[in-house]
């Protein structure tokens, strides 16, 4: 049996376009300074880092905008925000052979939660780590990691991500790191964190975690 770790963002599922047409909606009640450009956007950041980069010091409008994100973006439905092939079956294959899963996110716990149940995959995942699990509390991705380690009693195991927090966690708490190709950072600054695999389709990881399972 193997423990593995998934970021959502960028791993699991796209959820660039629902993001960015939130943001779009926030940002043209709350202009900023300066609109950012779509590819400025860091999708896999927390919504506090997003923020900040585009209002700066302006604390009342992050605090504004922030508001607005939540009450557009947490009654989503969801539609908009898609598995990555492969995901849901080999989720479903992992979990069939015995292994243990689990969710570690920059997303906060809400809407990370109703996207997992809007997708009928709430129940593959043994632990949920999210941004703000508590409000007002930020994990860092480390944090989270080492939170589900505890609560799934591991210290081995895998950490499947495409950004490099992701890789930089994993590798930090000493897990066989999966960086994935397909997600919203570059394959040269995935590869500089040197993930222990570098994937260029999601159900690839089954042969991986099959493969660790004889050593």
């Amino acid at each position: 049996m193997q423990h593995i770790i998934f970021d959502l963002d960028g791993t699991l599922i796209d959820s660039k376009n629902e993001i960015f047409k939130t943001y779009q909606t926030v940002f043209d009640h709350i202009r900023p300074a300066v609109m950012p450009k779509t590819d400025d956007l860091d999708y896999g950041a927390t919504i506090n880092n997003v923020l900040k980069s585009v209002y700066g010091d302006d604390v009342n409008s992050i605090k504004d905008a922030k508001q607005l994100f939540m009450s557009i973006y947490d009654q989503s439905d969801y539609r908009a925000t898609l598995l990555y092939n492969g995901v849901l079956e080999t989720l479903n294959a992992l979990k069939n052979v015995g292994h243990e899963l689990y969710i570690a996110t920059n997303k906060r716990y809400l809407p990370t939660l109703r996207i997992l149940e809007q997708k009928g995959m709430v129940h593959l995942f043994s632990g949920i780590m999210a941004n703000e699990m508590d409000p007002g509390i930020t994990l860092t991705k480390r944090q989270m990691i080492a939170g589900l380690k505890k609560i799934g009693a591991f210290s081995s195991g895998f950490m499947v991500g495409d950004s490099i927090g992701d890789i930089h966690a994993g590798n930090e708490e000493q897990l066989i790191t999966v960086a994935v190709k397909y997600g919203y950072e570059e394959e040269s600054k995935l590869l500089e964190q040197k993930p222990t695999y570098l994937i260029d389709y999601f159900h690839k990881l089954s042969d991986l975690v099959k493969k660790h399972d004889h050593i």
